[in-house]
């Protein structure tokens, strides 16, 4: 399949913490090229970022990291205070637990 450029792609449905329905890797606020590849967008105005709230997160990682244990909720709680959009669904399930049959 590859010698023909294409790949196998395994469709199912999501029922594991953390994925989401749709992917997207921009905000409302950027400016969006879609023409430039086929097949990804490039985002092409500057980053736009609020400086404290980013220094919050990377403290907030630090701090866990110095602390040597941390649990999941608390890297969540840091994303949500990053990225309040930030659409985590939790579903107590993990793709380390999927039964592929």
């Amino acid at each position: 399949m590859i010698a023909n450029k294409q790949w196998p792609c395994y469709f199912f449905n999501s029922d594991t913490t953390g994925e989401k329905d749709f992917e997207e890797f921009f905000g409302d606020n950027e400016d969006l090229d879609m023409e430039r590849f086929e097949t990804v967008g490039v985002i092409k105005n500057q980053p736009d970022f609020d400086e404290t709230k980013l220094d919050n997160f990377m403290n907030g990682i630090e701090t866990l990291r110095e602390k040597g244990t941390w649990a999941k909720d608390d890297i969540v709680k840091l994303y949500f205070g990053l990225l309040p959009e930030f659409a985590h669904k939790e579903t107590g399930k993990y793709l380390d637990q999927r039964n592929l049959e």
